[in-house]
């Protein structure tokens, strides 16, 4: 929902109400000229076609925030997926960002694994559990058994 500044004779929107947390955000952002999602709980609303401000979109389904990468000159950027059709935006992170936030959408891959280890089939000899099989002990040859050595 958009509220308009009509006391100082602004016709435009200058804030919105966060529909994922109820916050109530100002356009008025720190770093950027253009806020597209809240500071609070990093969610957006898909309102956006091609360009930023374009509100073209069909869609309007919320943005999660699911990752932040860094272009240029540092500066990081979210990415955001929308719930209902599932296209990826990437927005400007502004000053009052929440930074714990932040921070733990950029410790995410350190945190989940690449290879989704629990996803293993039965293709590759295991058991159908999904489970990894066992590896058996290797039978020792005459080359690797041990000498013992007693003291002289």
């Amino acid at each position: 929902m958009l509220r308009a500044e009509r006391s100082l004779g602004l016709s435009f929107a200058r804030s919105f109400t966060c529909e994922h947390c109820g916050v109530e955000v100002s356009l008025d952002a720190p770093g950027t000229s253009h806020r597209n999602h809240c500071p609070g709980c990093l969610w957006s609303r898909h309102l956006d076609r091609n360009a930023p401000g374009d509100r073209g979109a069909d869609c309007s389904g919320g943005m999660e925030p699911i990752a932040v990468t860094v272009r240029g000159e540092g500066r990081w950027v979210l990415i955001h997926r929308c719930t209902n059709c599932g296209r990826l935006r990437l927005n400007k992170t502004a000053g009052d960002d929440n930074v714990l936030l932040l921070m733990q959408l950029a410790a995410l891959p350190l945190a989940t694994p690449f290879v989704p280890f629990a996803a293993e089939s039965s293709s590759n000899g295991s058991n159908g559990s999904g489970a990894i099989p066992q590896r058996k002990p290797r039978a020792r040859t005459a080359s690797r058994q041990t000498v013992s050595r007693t003291p002289p």
